[in-house]
């Protein structure tokens, strides 16, 4: 039996190890040197091309393919098993790190613009170095990517990661600031995790080292700001590491971090657009078993662009939620009628049948239209928690009358939010906001509510006098954050009831240095605000007043609340339409005549009716508690005194002074 040939050189492979190989750079002191092992173990060994040897080390398993192997002289016997054997002092061991391959799943990856241009930087400091050392600047190696919590920061990074075949690492500035109390010890540099890890991606390399909440990096750190620029600087101009930085709010950082002193690049991660949140919905929904009640082809488009439409401000995190409480509610309501069908019936096991799979682990639940309307309806995005955001849900038939008016808003904001084509056609630019006024209990409010409802867009709130701190400066900070979240997620309605309140005219107090510099700070944050000096584009305002005449000028300028429209007290037919509204949600009498009573109704607006027929009803209950309608009766008895409290009104001159304020602002 000959002896097995002398290998000359062994190429082996080794996988990616926490603890990296490192034998040409004492970047890893302290930390197991694996390719000195490999070396010491791997000559006792018989090997060919293609064998996988396996040691454990350390509690990690360290698997080591045999790429190649180059013979020796031509002397020696020739291997008919393509086995050979290694002298420890004659064969070389070339020990190469496994290239990571790039993961089916990134096929399936969507690019867009925040990932295109993540990519761009990161090829850039990688493959143009000498291009940054011609131009005289350095080679940018860190990237601060900045962006709305549950954004998609980290899965952007991941999805670079993979089209790039990058190794990527991972460390949360958490980790530092435990350890605060020994920045300034000379030792610290032997355990900084950030400076080990910072080793490892640079044996690893091409590689990516995440730097986790940023944000938590507060006044009085220079001292980790100083570490954590030297760890970046340190990076070697030809080695393929970038260093990506990860943050929630930019202002909110040190001014080093939002300066190029630490990051060299900043990357901002924007809210989803419509297209966009139809993408990553459209990802999430492709393992869902979704049920459509139309006869569609496309089941998953169809769900991602009507879910689209209704998730304006949403991130991803918000879409996943959605997604996951719409399966949940599907799972709730369908073990729900499995517990209430007692019955066996032929039909009742063909369906339990059909959903059997051969599979224990899995179960066929289906997922309908009615579960996704659940979950809209009962979640709120993450950027407006913090915001009152609701309204009353109304329809423009829960409103009676004001056709003309309904009309007119209709085409002021939601014309603009669903046609901007036709602006830019004629080169103009759309209303920024409206103004309703008009007498208290016209329905300018429900009008608002209406809009809100069928324009499916998220609404902020505010009520006027609520909204005032005794703190200083606490009020202006509210409107500032309104009107930031506004932005974040429009397209977004914000509704400012009693709007006279914060948009006071200056000096209409009496001059009062208190509440005089009060409300003129107030006013003009809220004017700053409502020009948009960073632009407010899909961000409605809607002002509500019954005292127009003490609102300040500057906010009705062109560009602010440029719309006024007047809610007057309602016409004989605006009457009608709102008396038939109300007898549809009441139980009344045939001989209740709606046009009849609109006439005997002059003065009173859609409160006054709404307190005629709630009155009505009381009345009648009083003559018999068991009576099923209300009739013509009981609304005579308080007809009278309603309907003479609403002249008693207008004959106070109270419609004066909104028709001047309507002669002074027409156009």
């Amino acid at each position: 039996m000959h002896p097995l040939p002398i290998a000359q050189t062994v190429i082996v492979e080794v996988s990616p190890l926490e603890c990296t190989i490192s034998d040409k750079k004492q970047l890893l002191k302290g930390l197991p040197n694996y390719a000195a092992y490999i070396r010491r173990q791997l000559p006792d060994h018989e090997v060919s091309v293609g064998q996988t040897i396996r040691w454990e080390l350390g509690g990690r398993w360290i698997n080591v393919l045999i790429r190649d192997i180059i013979e020796g002289s031509t002397e020696q016997a020739q291997s008919t098993a393509g086995q050979y054997r290694l002298d420890r002092k004659t064969t070389t061991i070339d020990i190469q790190m496994k290239t990571p391959s790039i993961p089916e799943e990134s096929s399936n990856i969507v690019k867009h613009e925040a990932l295109t241009s993540l990519l761009d930087m990161i090829r850039s400091g990688f493959d143009f170095g000498n291009s940054f050392r011609h131009l005289g600047i350095p080679v940018a190696k860190s990237i601060l990517f900045h962006g709305a919590s549950g954004v998609g920061k980290s899965t952007t990074v991941k999805h670079a990661s993979q089209l790039l075949g990058c190794h990527l690492f991972d460390i949360s500035i958490h980790e530092l600031l435990v350890l605060k109390e020994e920045w300034d010890l000379d030792q610290f540099k032997n355990y900084n995790p950030l400076h080990l890890l910072v080793n490892k991606a640079m044996v690893a390399a091409p590689s990516i080292l995440v730097i986790r909440d940023l944000d938590s990096i507060g006044k009085g750190n220079d001292k980790l700001l100083e570490v954590l620029a030297n760890e970046i600087s340190r990076i070697p101009d030809t080695e393929k590491v970038c260093i990506i930085g990860l943050a929630r709010q930019l202002r909110k950082l040190p001014d080093q971090l939002q300066k190029v002193d630490i990051f060299k690049q900043h990357l901002t991660l924007s809210i989803p657009t419509m297209p966009r949140r139809k993408e990553i919905l459209r990802s999430m929904l492709l393992d869902m078993n979704l049920v459509s009640a139309h006869d569609t082809l496309n089941v998953v488009d169809d769900y991602a662009t009507q879910i689209s439409l209704r998730t304006s401000g949403y991130v991803a995190r918000d879409l996943k939620m959605v997604c996951r409480n719409a399966a949940l509610k599907s799972m709730r309501s369908q073990k729900t009628m499995e517990s209430n069908d007692d019955a066996t019936t032929e039909d009742t096991l063909i369906n339990r049948l059909n959903h059997l799979d051969l599979d224990e682990k899995t179960e066929k639940r289906s997922v309908q239209w009615c579960d996704f309307d659940y979950a809209l309806e009962n979640y709120q995005p993450s950027q407006q928690i913090e915001i009152e955001s609701t309204l009353p849900k109304r329809s423009w038939d829960d409103i009676g009358g004001y056709d003309k008016i309904k009309q007119r808003i209709r085409q002021s904001t939601l014309v603009p939010l669903l046609q901007p084509e036709i602006f830019k056609r004629l080169g103009i630019s759309p209303p920024a906001g409206l103004l309703l006024y008009g007498p208290s209990g016209c329905g300018k409010t429900l009008l608002v509510q209406a809009l809100a409802s069928e324009a499916m867009m998220n609404v902020i709130s505010i009520n006027g006098p609520e909204i005032f701190s005794k703190y200083l400066g606490e009020t202006e900070n509210k409107i500032r954050r309104i009107f930031a979240t506004a932005k974040k997620i429009a397209p977004c309605l914000i509704f400012i009831d009693e709007m006279d309140s914060i948009g006071s005219r200056r000096g209409w107090d009496g001059g009062g240095d208190s509440n005089g510099g009060v409300n003129e700070r107030v006013l003009s944050t809220l004017l700053n605000e409502m020009d948009g000096v960073e632009g407010r584009q899909g961000v409605i305002v809607i002002g509500c007043t019954n005292r127009p005449q003490q609102i300040d000028d500057a906010i009705l300028r062109p560009g602010r609340l440029d719309q006024l429209i007047y809610v007057d007290i309602p016409t004989l037919d605006d009457r009608k339409g709102i008396i038939v509204r109300l007898m549809q949600q009441m139980s009344m009498d045939d001989d209740v005549n709606p046009l009849e009573l609109a006439e005997n109704t002059t003065h009173c607006t859609g409160a006054d009716l709404e307190y005629l027929f709630r009155e009505a009803g009381t009345v009648a209950l009083r003559e018999n508690i068991n009576i099923p309608t209300i009739g013509k009766r009981h609304l005579n008895q308080v007809l009278g005194s309603t309907c003479a409290r609403a002249k008693q009104l207008i004959d106070g001159g109270v419609l004066d002074s909104f028709k001047k304020f309507q002669n002074d602002h027409s156009i």
